[in-house]
């Protein structure tokens, strides 16, 4: 089975990618590589044999053929401006995806590795900075990789027809707790600290 991850180079189309390889599913990732945070990630995953990055979905149907999709995975940042915290949407197939015929839900607040950051700040967008220790400790944020798991074990039960409310309802167990978090994510930016931009 392959997925499309739309923004496979952004921090969550990154860890959607990086969980579906690890999972022993086939990527194709579309990200037009556009900074030097996209192009560092790219080496992260890059040389993986079922990974294939393409800059445009144009350029991905001009190359890939009879390949048996089983979604279209894009997110949508805040900078979009239709929600606070981001949006994931999901397609059936490339033509639902390029006529935006899917699904698409709001994203809970979200934490984790190669989030746009510095030291003490988070850039969820660009007008609305959060303290890192703030998000990290609400009660409604999860960390990225508990998200996921969550979504896509949602998403091999319903498929494309997840609602929204399948994602807010979400209270999954953090694996770890907040203390050890903070200190793994802020470990991760220090040992990284020149590949993360905000």
């Amino acid at each position: 089975m392959v997925y499309i991850i739309d923004a496979c180079f952004h921090w969550i189309g990154f860890h959607l990618t990086q969980h579906l390889l690890t999972e022993g599913y086939e990527v194709i990732g579309i990200d037009p590589l556009e900074g030097t945070k996209q192009e560092n990630l790219y080496f992260f995953i890059g040389r993986n044999s079922r990974f294939q990055h393409f800059h445009s979905i144009e350029e991905m149907e001009r190359h890939c053929h009879n390949e048996t999709i089983e979604a279209v995975i894009s997110v949508g940042s805040p900078a979009d401006g239709r929600s606070r915290f981001g949006e994931l949407f999901v397609y059936e197939s490339v033509e639902g995806f390029m006529n935006r015929k899917g699904n698409g839900v709001e994203l809970p607040p979200l934490y984790g590795e190669w989030m746009p950051r510095d030291e003490q700040t988070i850039y969820i967008s660009k007008t609305e900075p959060l303290l890192f220790s703030d998000l990290v400790d609400r009660e409604d944020s999860l960390y990225i990789e508990d998200f996921i798991v969550y979504f896509f074990k949602n998403f091999s039960e319903k498929g494309t027809s997840f609602s929204a409310s399948d994602l807010l309802s979400l209270q999954s167990p953090s694996t770890k707790n907040n203390e050890e978090l903070k200190e793994q994510l802020q470990e991760h930016y220090r040992q990284y600290r020149r590949i993360y931009e905000y």
